[in-house]
């Protein structure tokens, strides 16, 4: 079964279809172990004739260390002919040497010396010892031992499964995977799955026409390791980022348990099997590992023609590659926006899934194993210019020349890097965000020194209003305002518009726009998530000055009687739009307060008076008690005495206005609080 399309995400991963006729009731599926994870959670399996997949069957993968803990301890981690022989002395063996062979039971390995060196140090050989049939004891020189024959079958198994598990085979071995189906042959089946794959990478190529026009030409780099050829795939890439995650089906999990044998049990047997939880996880292949659909060789091949010449987008056409019989003539003619645009050939069907978007290449694209291809994926023409840039907070004074694009293409553009030409000349390079459907982007591609941007800011408080009134509590709203004042000097022949991006401010919007003291129209701000742009139109060699005014609500809570709250009031009284009955009772409140302020200050007055006489009246009493002592005091006593009538007058009089002024203080307070209880905006 070949695999018949393929779609590519931005976040690591790709979903893949195999279709094919089964003539019998098993597929069998040739797949890396770095994959079966992804595959044993996605896999499904669709039979669209008569039958069904009754079930899914791969060999058992054990963690390296459960396979090393179940050999026998002489084959876990042995070497050449010497190690071996060590480690199994005893077993049966055949032993084939320059001294002949021999057939028996290893006795062992024995070092001897075999005479002194150049130096005078002694040298050793080492010998092998075999009990042959009959009780003789055959030695061999283990430098000249031609074979070693294992006669124990156990041992040799268990000699292989440890170089196996040494080499971590199962790694890079390929795994089949098998599918039974039930139901009559023949099946027509579909297996789709989804595994670990490169991303697809987007790059652009605009050229800007006059006019206000632009030209985008996008391709995608698709890279195909998937360990097998794609020929004439339906290829999608898709936009966005699902969330996917690795988890793996395929390993066996063993839970620890705990030992409950007795003390002198454990001391005598051991751990013979050392515990694991979720065993080890096989790394993933390299990329010099030839993993091929059909085969697995490692066989050189002749290389093929690049794979962009066979995908969608006509990438090298093979135009003119017959024998030339006259020498051509150069042309010299422009190449033309028109002409890019009809030699790019796209195949692309647009299509919005979710949170996603999907490029459907119509084409069939084929790309083989290790490879990378280019697909066309835009060729449009689009509202563009080329402008000038200038972001507040972000560059010095001098703005970028830039590209201001429309994306008009009917596509989700992700991020990628951006190539930018004019009259066939490369004016820069840049790397652009992701621009969804008919949104604009501003594409900067060098610094502009011959312009200079200078910024001024105000603030100030405007539009004060009467929002409620509610038990007395004022609502009151402003308009905070600010002004900012953008003035461009370009030293530049040309005129060019410069556009201003600043961040947007929640709750703020633009209510007026100034160019050089003139009136402006903001219809051609252009208001992006979370920026707007300002154009400004700039003359070659000459200044501008354009004026900005931004404003928000604000809102607060004050007393009816605040200076802020008598300033809402008082223009809410001269305002045309005033509910007489609620100006009436607003009147009188003031009023109200007004008397009472006139009364607190009187009750102050006499309070003070109240006091001022009380402390004279004390002072008259003691004197004439002490004038009462001494005989001879009459006329002073009775000067006194009359003084002290005449404050007891006075006292009195202040006591009685004080009386009615706190009385009618309280009047006024309680019907107060009852125009606020009634007075409601």
């Amino acid at each position: 079964m070949k695999v018949t399309r393929a779609v590519l995400y931005q976040n690591g991963i790709g979903y893949f279809e195999r279709r094919g006729r089964i003539h019998g009731n098993l597929i069998t599926l040739r797949i890396r172990p770095d994959q079966i994870a992804d595959i044993l959670k996605s896999l499904t399996v669709v039979d669209l004739a008569r039958g069904r997949a009754v079930s899914v069957a791969l060999p058992v993968e054990k963690s390296r260390a459960r396979q090393l803990a179940e050999l026998p301890e002489q084959v876990k981690a042995q070497g050449g002919i010497l190690a071996v022989a060590h480690a199994f002395r005893g077993a049966r063996a055949t032993v084939t040497g320059a001294e002949g062979s021999a057939s028996g039971r290893l006795v062992g390995v024995e070092r001897i010396e075999s005479g002194a060196g150049r130096d005078g140090t002694p040298s050793y050989d080492w010998r092998l010892t075999v009990l042959a049939a009959g009780g003789d004891l055959r030695t061999f020189a283990v430098n000249k031992v031609r074979s070693l024959r294992l006669l124990d079958k156990s041992l040799e198994l268990g000699l292989e499964r440890s170089l196996d598990v040494a080499l971590n085979e199962g790694s890079w071995k390929p795994i089949d995977l098998q599918v039974r189906l039930t139901g009559p042959a023949p099946h027509d089946i579909v297996v789709s799955y989804v595994v670990e794959m490169p991303v697809w990478k987007p790059a652009y190529r605009v050229l800007v026409q006059p006019g206000g026009k632009a030209l985008i030409q996008s391709w995608a780099v698709v890279d195909n390791v998937s360990g097998e050829d794609w020929k004439d795939v339906k290829l999608s890439l898709t936009a966005g980022t699902p969330l996917a995650f690795t988890y793996d089906l395929y390993t066996p999990r063993y839970v620890a348990r705990p030992d409950l044998s007795p003390a002198q049990d454990q001391i005598m047997a051991g751990n013979a099997y050392p515990t694991t939880e979720g065993g080890e996880y096989y790394d993933s292949p390299s990329a010099d590992d030839d993993y091929g659909g059909g085969g697995y060789d490692k066989a050189p091949r002749s290389a093929p023609p690049p794979a962009a010449s066979r995908g969608a987008g006509g990438y090298g056409s093979g135009a003119g590659r017959g024998p030339a019989t006259t020498t051509p003539r150069y042309n010299d003619r422009k190449v033309t926006a028109e002409d890019l645009q009809r030699n790019f050939q796209t195949l692309v069907a647009g299509t919005g899934v979710g949170s996603l978007f999907r490029y459907d290449i119509q084409a069939p694209v084929t790309v083989e194993d290790r490879r990378s291809a280019l697909v066309s994926i835009v060729n449009a023409m689009v509202p563009g210019e080329d402008v000038m840039l200038f972001r507040v907070g972000v560059d010095s004074s001098s703005p970028y020349r830039a590209v201001r694009l429309k994306n008009d293409t009917g596509f989700v553009l992700e991020a990628g890097p951006v190539a930018i030409y004019r009259d066939q000349t490369f004016l820069g390079e840049a790397l652009s965000g992701r621009l969804e459907e008919k949104a604009h982007v501003f594409v900067p591609y060098a610094l502009d020194t011959r312009v200079r941007v200078s910024l001024d800011e105000q603030t100030d408080e405007q539009g004060l209003r009467l929002v409620s009134i509610v038990n007395g509590v004022i609502t009151a709203e402003t308009k905070g305002v600010t002004r900012y004042v953008y003035e461009v000097d370009n030293r530049a022949p040309e005129a060019s518009t410069l556009y201003v991006q600043r961040a947007r401010r929640t709750g703020w919007k633009i209510i007026k726009v100034t160019a050089d003291d003139k009136p402006a129209s903001a219809a051609d701000i252009i208001e992006e998530k979370g920026v707007y742009y300002i154009p400004l139109k700039v003359p070659g060699n000459g200044k501008t000055r354009v004026v900005v005014e931004e404003e928000t609500p604000t809102q607060r809570q004050v007393n009816f009687f605040s200076d802020l709250g008598r300033r809402v009031t008082a223009l809410y009284l001269e305002g045309p739009n005033r509910d007489p009955k609620l100006a009436k009772q607003m009147q009188e409140a003031t009023t109200i307060q007004d008397e009472l302020g006139q009364l607190e200050q009187q009750i102050n007055t006499l309070a003070e008076n109240r006091r001022v006489l009380g402390e004279r009246q004390n002072e008259v009493r003691q004197n004439i008690a002490e004038l009462r002592k001494f005989k001879g005091n009459d006329d002073l006593l009775g000067k006194l005495t009359k003084t002290l009538t005449e404050l007891e007058d006075q006292l009195n009089d202040a006591t009685r206005k004080h009386v009615q002024a706190t009385t009618r203080r309280t009047e006024l307070r309680d019907r107060l609080a009852t125009l606020f209880r009634s007075m409601t905006l």
